[in-house]
């Protein structure tokens, strides 16, 4: 009330005051503070606050462009309610613009923040490391960090641990295994090292998915195409593994000529210097506790990442299984030679392939994988990233935007801003057009799962 005393001091009391807020019962008491207290004569708000003036927006004038910009502060479990598409806030933990709100996953420190989702999933819903850990740690034993209490306790009711969640995405990332400490640099690393491709790492939940999905396959071989920084390669590998031991594999280590073994395409070769590093390390030390500090330690001023030149570097994996980088400019034309069955050392045929390459060319890359048993086996799986596209497959489902509505979306956008927006638009074209084929291929059968950017996974019958 001080505040609004020393500010309103030399403001006439006839002088119009306008007040909303997010569900108008703080307009009312303030309101009141104004006119009584303060003697102001002409002070009105928004009734209902902004949580009623979106709601009115969306039922009598959803054509109308709001006058609340980004997301609106809610009392529920949702934290927020976005409005608009605009990126307001900016990401406390990475500084990248966001509009997303939560408080942290630890009840004792429970920070109110603007969070992204590639760090949400990251840091699992924390503000911090040291918070991440906390919550680990008491997810670890079996409890939840009890509010208030400052130190984890168990929680238990008729005999069971019980931990409050925020929503679905929250309680689903706390009931699932968590991965290893060294996925977490590999993270950190990628945005270190190449910030700007930072939101393409996979991140825990879609990770630990592709390690169960290879874990499951009848001999753990996985083609991927688009290996980035090793995220995804790292969380095949250890699958590969799995269905390794699983089948109890006896033969010499996994390899193109047959065995369990991670074949993986990339063209950058920054992305494919920083996959590497990460891939020795693993191939060294495994994924545990040494392994996160050597990845961390590739951050280091002392350190440096290596520069390779080499078309092919292979990487064992615990005697089983191995895992091999190949550079290559097109990893189109590399599949269509594979099921040509054109050249020399081509692999055997993989029983999964991750397609995570040219957006505008998932329905070739697909063929080449159906159309020919030289690359996928029959019962073998095609998964494709990326196929929502930000949830503009939407849009491109309801029809093209007219002109119009593209420009009234981009007029508050800088020449920059637009040019990714359109790019945007066009790819999600592409997603959509890719989904509405491959579902009608009587050769598989498809299931998408909305998992961060989406996931179709497609079996070849």
């Amino acid at each position: 009330w001080d505040v609004f005393k020393e500010k309103l001091k030399d403001t006439p009391k006839d002088q119009p005051i306008m007040t909303y807020c997010t569900g108008g019962i703080r307009c009312v008491k303030v309101g009141a503070y104004l006119t009584q207290e303060l003697g102001f004569k002409n002070v009105s708000r928004l009734a209902g606050g902004i949580i009623a003036y979106d709601r009115t927006l969306n039922e009598k004038a959803a054509e109308e462009e709001p006058l609340f910009k980004g997301t609106n502060y809610v009392f529920d479990g949702r934290v927020g309610r976005q409005i608009t598409n605009d990126a307001l806030g900016e990401c406390v933990t990475c500084g990248s613009n966001t509009n997303l709100l939560s408080n942290c996953a630890n009840d004792n420190c429970h920070k109110r923040m603007v969070q992204c989702q590639s760090c949400r999933s990251s840091f699992i819903g924390t503000c911090s490391d040291a918070c991440k850990q906390r919550v680990l740690i008491a997810r670890k034993k079996g409890g939840a960090i009890e509010e208030n209490t400052g130190s984890a306790e168990l929680q238990k009711d008729t005999n069971e641990n019980v931990m409050t969640y925020r929503n679905l995405d929250d309680y689903s990332e706390g009931h699932s295994t968590p991965p290893p400490s060294f996925f977490h640099e590999i993270e950190l690393n990628t945005r270190a090292f190449l910030p700007s491709g930072s939101h393409m790492v996979s991140g825990a939940s879609q990770g630990k998915l592709l390690t169960q999905l290879a874990s499951m396959t009848r001999e753990g071989r996985i083609l991927e195409l688009g290996t980035f920084t090793g995220y995804a390669t790292a969380s095949f590998l250890e699958g590969a593994v799995n269905a390794g031991d699983i089948t109890g594999y006896d033969g010499p280590m996994g390899s193109r000529e047959g065995g369990p073994f991670v074949m993986t395409i990339e063209r950058d070769s920054r992305a494919i210097d920083i996959a590497a590093a990460h891939l020795e390390v693993m191939s060294r030390l495994g994924t545990g506790e040494e392994a996160a500090e050597e990845a961390c330690a590739l951050r280091s001023e002392s350190t440096k990442v290596p520069e390779l030149d080499a078309d092919s570097i292979v990487f064992p994996y615990k005697n089983i299984a191995s895992c091999e980088i190949v550079r290559a400019t097109d990893a189109l034309a590399n599949i269509e030679q594979m099921a040509f069955g054109d050249g020399q050392n081509i692999p055997a045929p993989f029983d999964l392939v991750f397609v995570d390459a040219d957006k505008t060319r998932l329905l070739d890359y697909v063929e080449a994988c159906v159309g020919s048993d030289r690359v996928l086996k029959k019962g073998g799986l095609i998964i494709v990233d990326n196929v929502l596209w930000k949830g503009l497959v939407l849009e491109s489902a309801g029809g093209a935007m007219t002109k119009e509505d593209i420009d009234e979306s981009e007029k508050n956008m800088d020449n920059t801003e637009v040019k990714k927006s359109r790019r945007a638009r066009k790819l999600a074209g592409k997603m959509h057009i890719f989904n509405s084929a491959i579902v009608k291929d009587d050769r598989v059968e498809v299931v998408v799962l909305p998992i961060r950017d989406g996931l179709s996974i497609i079996r070849k019958r």
